[in-house]
């Protein structure tokens, strides 16, 4: 058997798509410590700033496969990774808020933070696992608690990971082309004994409207989650 990797405690982000100077010129102050920044651009989608490494995909992919690919593309010394979408508007300090959750549940292998419309509105971002029922209905569970603390799944619009976390299940799920992608890697964490954490205190501002890469909608996703989970039982 492989021995996992031995990452170290550096901190990447990965951002899918590139999207425009504003969202890239905001990473450098999630952190007070250096960042190194992955963005991956599909076949029609434009390059990114200086000081980015551009990872260059030829065909159109959805996200789970683009983030993927981003991943790899990470040094070992990066052990810590946000996975970020080009329409947040990160705050200063994010990263290093979510760190400060990781600290507290020393088991998390995914924290994700509280998401906002430019109006105010609460952004689905974290719920409970789909139930049967939730299934059968073709919904995802949404509602998160009001302090840090263990959830079903959080939105992959902007995810910090644990990177032997990730490998641990082999990442997203490139067959996901929505957003089921989201629950369906946190449900495989959490089988792994890795937990889910909702973290309020940090929260993200986000531009209105579907999360990019996003190729087929939320009822099909839930369709093949459910019929993974019933050839796993």
């Amino acid at each position: 058997m492989e021995a996992p990797a031995v990452y170290g405690d550096g901190l990447g982000v990965v951002v899918h798509p590139p999207g425009t100077g504003g969202f890239l010129a905001s990473l450098p102050a999630v952190s007070a410590r250096p960042v190194r920044v992955v963005a991956v651009a599909g076949e029609d989608e434009p390059g990114a700033a200086g000081g980015v490494e551009v990872v260059r995909v030829g065909e159109r992919v959805a996200r789970a496969a683009a983030v993927n690919r981003g991943v790899v593309a990470l040094p070992p010394d990066v052990g810590w990774v946000l996975l970020a979408d080009s329409a947040l508007r990160p705050p200063p300090g994010l990263l290093d808020t979510l760190l400060a959750a990781a600290d507290r549940f020393p088991r998390a292998g995914a924290l994700g933070p509280r998401l906002r419309g430019p109006d105010g509105a609460l952004v689905a971002c974290a719920g409970a696992l789909p139930t049967a029922r939730d299934l059968r209905r073709g919904r995802v569970p949404v509602g998160a608690p009001r302090v840090a603390g263990p959830v079903g799944w959080v939105s992959a619009r902007c995810l910090l990971l644990r990177r032997t976390a990730w490998d641990s299940v082999d990442g997203l799920d490139p067959r996901h082309l929505g957003p089921v992608d989201s629950v369906d890697l946190c449900e495989r964490l959490g089988r792994a004994g890795w937990l889910v954490v909702h973290v309020p205190g940090a929260e993200v501002e986000v531009a209105p409207g579907e999360a990019p890469g996003m190729l087929e909608p939320t009822r099909s996703g839930l369709r093949r989650y459910a019929r993974d989970r019933r050839r796993a039982r």
